[in-house]
């Protein structure tokens, strides 16, 4: 059962892979233009957010199939727009969020990547909760990372953790990588198992390290793509 989970998981991460800089025309040679840093958010703040449900609504508007519907809050920031991208092959991204430099009227071509953020299907047999959990555990703390990484010269993995999004249980792996136009790359992969269905999501984000004033990990959580992930839930059929 493991082989076939992650079979289904490969497949949909090297399809998920092209999208990873598919930046709808931004300007991503940003080396040469100075770097503009981005405010974290705070910890206990209060933040307006835009909702969106992955659901069968979604699924027949965009036409990708849906097999476990859930939803997400992007929060809304000064100069910051998100540039939205939707998927357009099964078993792959299901829609795509690029944080993005600037208010709404600037043109594309004048923006500047801050991160994006992508929604992935996976599937994990209904096997023993602990052993779902490992199996998450490989798939997103080594697998997905070599694969997300397998194309740069520069890259580390840092490590894992396991934890909840609400009552969901996450694997929440991060490491770091160069980018030749972009830079230092963070990136971030977590997956949510999915506790009453095979079918689950993980998402990944990349997080322009020179587009914000980091100083230890935990920051991470504070970007935009953080406070997305962190409002993940599965919804109830």
């Amino acid at each position: 059962m493991q082989n076939k989970s992650k079979f289904h998981f490969f497949t949909r991460l090297f399809l998920a892979l092209i999208f990873l800089f598919s930046m709808s025309n931004l300007n991503i040679a940003q080396e040469k233009t100075p770097s503009i840093k981005f405010d974290l958010f705070s910890v206990d703040a209060l933040v307006i957010s835009d909702s969106y449900n992955i659901d069968e609504k979604f699924s027949k508007k965009h036409n990708i199939p849906i097999l476990t519907p859930f939803k997400i809050k992007t929060p809304r920031q000064d100069d910051v727009t998100i540039l939205i991208e939707y998927g357009t092959k099964p078993n792959s991204m299901m829609i795509k969020f690029n944080f993005a430099t600037g208010g709404k009227k600037l043109a594309n071509k004048d923006r500047e990547l801050i991160e994006n953020l992508q929604f992935i299907p996976f599937d994990i047999e209904m096997v023993e909760h602990e052993e779902r959990l490992k199996i998450l555990t490989n798939l997103m703390a080594i697998q997905a990372f070599n694969n997300v990484t397998n194309s740069f010269e520069q890259k580390e993995y840092i490590g894992a953790r396991r934890t909840k999004i609400g009552n969901i249980d996450v694997i929440d792996a991060v490491g770091k990588y160069t980018e030749p136009n972009l830079g230092l790359i963070y990136v971030r992969i977590t997956g949510y198992l999915n506790p009453n269905d095979k079918n689950g999501v993980y998402s990944i984000a990349n997080i322009i390290a020179d587009k914000y004033e980091l100083t230890n990990l935990d920051q991470l959580f504070l970007t935009g793509s953080g406070k997305t992930i962190e409002s993940f839930e599965y919804l109830n059929d």
